[in-house]
Formats: structure tokens, C-alpha cells, sequence
């Protein structure tokens, strides 16, 4: 279309008489907006967490954390992550076990409930890290020391936040 045209249909619509949708659609509308904007914390949390659930069953699978593993024997990926020092293993085996629970979540979380969780990463990153630990602590108290249970906690909370961040920006650059 020429610019000309392009004009005159402009001109045309806007001269048009406005119309004034049904009560019923302007108020369904108008609460799905606002069940998109308004995402409680907690809601995230809680969905968070079921999904944590369920990606631990596989990351503990895979990789044994504090010596407990859901299936099969041996030490998994926990091999490759010794490598990496008497801290830098359990930082590592802290940063995949949540890192994977929220690549898991990612595809499930909204828009808004992921910026939800990034405006309170550290709070329900947290709150899900320490409820791990007092799982793993609850099977075998003696199996957690403090100073491996520091750095997994550590990076679990960066793996976490670094894993959120990542789709976080990948998910909202394509809406």
C-alpha cells in the first residue's frame, strides 16, 4: 500500500463511531489481566516446589546428594564434580540440583510468576535450598557437614539464581 491509502483508511477509522463492548467481556477481561498481574509469592513458591520435588527425583538419580541417591549405585556425576576441589564439589552438586529444578520450571512458569521470582529470587531460592538441606539432614544427620553443607548451600542459591536469570531471559525475550 502506498502511503496515500495507508492515509485515508487511517482517517477513515479513526472517524469511525466507537462501540462499546459487552459489560460481561470488558469484566472477563478485565480479571484475566488482573490474574496475570497480580501473582502472589507464594503461589510461585508453591509451584516451585512441587516442581523441585519432581526434578529431584532425577537429579537424585543421577547425582548423590549428602550419600543419598533415588536409583541405581555409584556416585554419578558427583565423579566429575570431585574434581573440582573439596569445596568446589559440593558447590557444584548444590548449583545442579536447583539449577535443575528451574530449568524444569521454566517452561511452566508465566511470564509474570518468573518476574515474580526473580523480584524475590534469594527468599524462595532460600526457603527451597534450606528446606533441601533439612530433608537430606532428617535422612542422615551425620552425613551433613557444615562446611561442605555452606558451599552446597552457596551454590545451590548461585546456580539457582544464575539458571533463573538465564531463562528468565530467554523466556521473556520471545513474548
Amino acid at each position: 500500500m502506498n502511503d496515500q491509502k495507508w492515509k485515508s483508511e487511517f482517517e477513515e477509522f479513526k472517524n469511525l463511531e466507537g462501540v462499546t463492548p459487552p459489560k460481561e467481556v470488558s469484566e472477563r477481561i478485565l480479571g484475566l489481566v488482573e490474574r496475570d498481574l497480580k501473582v502472589s509469592p507464594w503461589g510461585v513458591f508453591s509451584k516451585l516446589s512441587l516442581i523441585h520435588f519432581l526434578s529431584a527425583l532425577f537429579t537424585l538419580s543421577i547425582c548423590p546428594q549428602f550419600g543419598f541417591r533415588i536409583l541405581g549405585d555409584g556416585m554419578g556425576i558427583m565423579h566429575y564434580f570431585m574434581s573440582l576441589g573439596s569445596m568446589g564439589c559440593p558447590m557444584a552438586c548444590g548449583s545442579f540440583f536447583l539449577g535443575t529444578s528451574l530449568i524444569a520450571a521454566t517452561p511452566f512458569l508465566r511470564g509474570q510468576e518468573l518476574r515474580v521470582l526473580r523480584s524475590h529470587r534469594f527468599a524462595e531460592l532460600g526457603a527451597l535450598t534450606l528446606l533441601s538441606l533439612g530433608f537430606f539432614i532428617m535422612l542422615d544427620p551425620s552425613s551433613v557437614v557444615a562446611s561442605f553443607a555452606l558451599a552446597w548451600v552457596l551454590g545451590s542459591i548461585a546456580g539457582g539464581a544464575l539458571v533463573l536469570e538465564v531463562g528468565f531471559r530467554l523466556k521473556t525475550s520471545n513474548s
